[in-house]
């Protein structure tokens, strides 16, 4: 075996166990993680915010994305298991899907971006248009556009043969080839990848703009201030920690979609294909990490959900140690009732 083949090798096997060990980390802790995250956003003292309610359903779109349709794509690449492959209608929903679930989940968390602008704004018209009403009204709207905004898919998807990474010619489901190929890798870019960083930075400093602004208009104490400061402080620590992450996990499938359309007509070596199938996968892979690492993201960043999350915590605590109680209790009852049917059986039968 030559020098190159046995690269190819170690390349395609890396890529296989590079991803199977990437989806352990985020499928486990993620969804955990997402678990957590709808259960505090779910607290009576967060559901009447509408900044909540659209981290609430973010959330919703991540665990979909993370618990369900992370694992298929672990299937597909790590054990060749993909139906997608072979049958145009599950290809077709899989990457429908697939797409929508992550663009809704991205969106969602700009949407709340432009909540807190609102809700932090001097015009009382714009602070008005924070509520819970009108968040359950956008929640809807975006759902359907974005559904809107990639049924494209349901037509241009489709079954084409290409060559692997092990040079082999075998079917597999992507985007229509030649304008479509481009314009699916721009439209990841733009609607994923770029878009939803730039709103939330702009958002998130426009929002920091109007708390400076009620700091200086607004006389208050030294302790007052300080506390203002902290919750500044607090806000821009989420929102440099959101963009960041979803920009660095977002950012390299875009540009590897986009190289992959302009590089469809050019004739590649399987150690090429093996090369670039490494690293797709594994640019793929970080998308995961976008939407499984929130929770450790918010608990980190924010006051507010460590402060949730340990009341979660100390009430399932409470209620174990209540049940357990209660499990004493009533085996203390039947141990002192079994006794006492056994004195008076003794009592009636000397």
């Amino acid at each position: 075996m030559s020098f190159v083949n046995v690269t190819i090798n170690e390349l395609n096997d890396a890529s296989s166990k590079t991803i199977l060990i990437l989806s352990l980390f985020s499928i486990i802790p993620g969804g955990i993680g997402l678990i957590f995250n709808i259960l505090i956003f779910s607290r009576p003292s967060m559901c009447r915010e509408p900044c909540a309610a659209y981290f609430f359903w973010s959330t919703c779109f991540s665990l979909i994305y993370v618990l369900i349709l992370q694992p298929v794509r672990v299937l597909a690449v790590s054990f060749n298991i993909d139906q997608a492959n072979y049958n145009l209608g599950i290809c077709k929903i899989e990457f429908f899907v697939f797409y929508i679930t992550r663009s809704a989940s991205s969106w969602f968390i700009v949407i709340a971006c432009i909540d807190r602008f609102l809700h932090s704004s001097a015009n009382a018209h714009f602070r008005q248009m924070s509520s819970l009403k009108i968040a359950k009204i956008v929640i809807l709207i975006t759902s359907i556009v974005i559904i809107l905004l990639h049924s494209h898919m349901l037509v241009y998807y489709e079954i084409s043969y290409s060559s692997d990474q092990f040079g082999n010619i075998t079917p597999a489901c992507f985007g229509r080839k030649g304008i479509y190929r481009t314009f699916i890798g721009l439209w990841n870019l733009a609607l994923y990848s770029f878009c939803p960083s730039i709103l939330m930075l702009f958002f998130g400093l426009l929002t920091l703009k109007n708390l400076h602004q009620h700091r200086l208009v607004i006389p208050v104490n030294f302790e007052t201030n300080r506390q203002v400061r902290r919750t500044d402080t607090q806000l821009l620590r989420m929102l440099i920690a959101q963009v960041l992450v979803i920009f660095i996990c977002t950012l390299p499938i875009s540009i590897i979609q986009l190289y992959s359309s302009f590089t469809l007509n050019v004739v590649k070596n399987t150690l090429r294909l093996a090369q670039e199938n490494l690293a797709s996968r594994i640019a793929s892979e970080l998308t995961y990490f976008a939407h499984s690492s929130t929770f450790f993201l918010y608990t980190l960043t924010g006051t507010i959900f460590r402060k949730e999350l340990s009341k979660i915590i100390r009430q399932y605590c409470r209620f174990n140690h209540n049940r357990l109680n209660r499990i004493h209790d009533e085996t203390h009852r039947m141990s002192v009732l079994q006794k006492s049917q056994k004195t008076q059986t003794h009592t009636n039968h000397p």
